[in-house]
């Protein structure tokens, strides 16, 4: 116990020594010298925060924090040495194993590991320490530690329930992103079940907000658990490429788009739960008019949106999957006699024959993310034939309602893009040109 009766007051400026070794200039020197003295200057504060670590355990196991009025070590830590709270816990808990890592230790003395990975390493001897059967499985029948000295204040050596040496070398030879999986490797070798319960206590965190906005729009707001992520990146990420040379959208309205883009899948294929017994669809609600896109003319009701444009009525219009109500003036259904608006399996087969994919020229996505989209609008009279019809993309047959592009076949069946406004370039994509491998 630290003496309570003495006001200990921390050092509120480095010591000299400190000072000295982060001060320097560094304007002259090149490239190369300037990363090893990277390296150097990381070492050094590897060895500084092995160094605060193991005395920050040792404050810990005092009872001074509560004769100055904390209510725990980390707490006071955190305060006084102007940390987060994570920060601290972290330090108090790689000091208290510095004694059971001493191959790790003289590692990262050597500078073979950093500060990261020896945090690392501690954490794993802790956890696996924790387990109830990770002594009595681990230490050998003969095994017995060494006596205590009464004049050695540092606590009686707990042999590891792992060997050290192994997890080490990973160390050595892997990043720190990567020796996390390593450590959580060797936790699941000594016990899976501590491991699966990590797991499922984390999925228990997992949160997703749908906060709606003034003029229908929505923001989403959410946490998810690590394997929970992994497969939404992993459904998400190759959608929000690049779709072509002409793609100048940021990252981050890409990402956007690929999730409508997988919600919209979802729909065509009819994996979503049926509601009240019907397939789940858009429902779009339109008069007579709406779709033709004429001056004057009204916009369409979606469904959970309220009012879109007339482009918007027209390009939801254009496929099988979406659902559209087309109403009267007396609110009478209409024109449902006419022919087919949508095109059948035949000319779906030809179009997946022709096409490959979204026939947008640069573009890969598979047939299975596309829609059929009119080259003459069906409110306008355009047949649901083949050669009336193209293969597009979710991002592309928005760029063609809402975007103001227009396609057209030109010489030997070539489809040409054609931007809205002068100044850019146009896009020509051979017939027989696969969009998707």
């Amino acid at each position: 116990m630290c003496n309570a009766g003495v006001a200990v007051k921390p050092a509120r400026r480095a010591s000299p020594g400190h000072q000295g070794f982060v001060s320097g200039s560094t304007f002259e020197l090149t490239p190369a010298e300037l990363g090893d003295h990277l390296i150097r200057l990381r070492h050094g504060i590897d060895l500084l925060e092995l160094g605060f670590a193991a005395e920050a355990a040792v404050f810990a196991a005092t009872d001074e924090y509560d004769a100055q009025g904390s209510v725990s070590p980390i707490d006071w830590i955190r305060h006084h040495c102007h940390m987060s709270g994570h920060a601290a816990a972290r330090a108090v808990a790689a000091g208290e194993q510095v004694h059971r890592l001493p191959a790790s230790v003289a590692a990262l003395e050597a500078g073979d590991i950093g500060f990261a990975h020896f945090s690392l390493l501690a954490g794993t001897a802790r956890a696996l320490s924790a387990q109830p059967t990770a002594d009595a499985e681990s230490v050998p029948d003969d095994a017995e530690a060494d006596p205590a000295d009464p004049a050695d204040p540092s606590p009686p050596v707990v042999p590891l329930p792992f060997d050290e040496r192994t997890l080490l070398e990973l160390a050595r030879e892997h990043s720190v992103g990567r020796f996390i999986d390593d450590c959580t490797q060797a936790r699941h070798a000594h016990d899976a079940a501590a491991v699966l319960a990590e797991h499922l206590s984390a999925a228990e965190r997992n949160r997703c907000e749908f906060i709606p906005c003034e003029g229908g729009f929505l923001a989403l707001r959410g946490y998810f658990d690590p394997i929970a992520a992994a497969t939404i990146k992993t459904a998400v990420f190759p959608l929000a490429r690049p779709t072509g040379a002409g793609d100048h959208r940021p990252l981050a309205r890409r990402f956007a788009d690929a999730v409508v883009e997988i919600a919209s899948h979802a729909l065509d294929l009819g994996a979503v739960p049926t509601t009240g017994g019907v397939r789940t669809h858009l429902q779009l609600t339109a008069s007579g008019g709406d779709g033709d896109g004429l001056e004057g003319a009204p916009g369409g009701e979606l469904e959970f949106t309220g009012a879109v444009p007339a482009a918007t009525v027209q390009r939801l219009a254009c496929d099988a999957r979406v659902r559209r109500i087309l109403l009267g003036p007396n609110s009478a259904v209409i024109d449902v006699g006419r022919a087919l608006r949508l095109p059948g399996p035949a000319a779906r087969a030809a179009l997946r024959a022709r096409a490959g994919g979204c026939e947008w020229p640069g573009c890969d996505r598979p047939v299975a993310f596309t829609n059929a989209h009119h080259f003459v609008h069906w409110g306008h009279g355009g047949e649901t034939e083949v050669p009336n019809l193209v293969l597009l993309c979710y991002r592309h047959h928005w760029m063609v309602h809402e975007g103001g592009w227009q396609l057209a076949r030109v010489e030997q069946g070539r489809l040409l893009a054609i931007p809205p406004a002068r100044g850019h370039h146009s896009w020509i994509r051979a017939p027989d040109t696969a969009a998707a491998g």
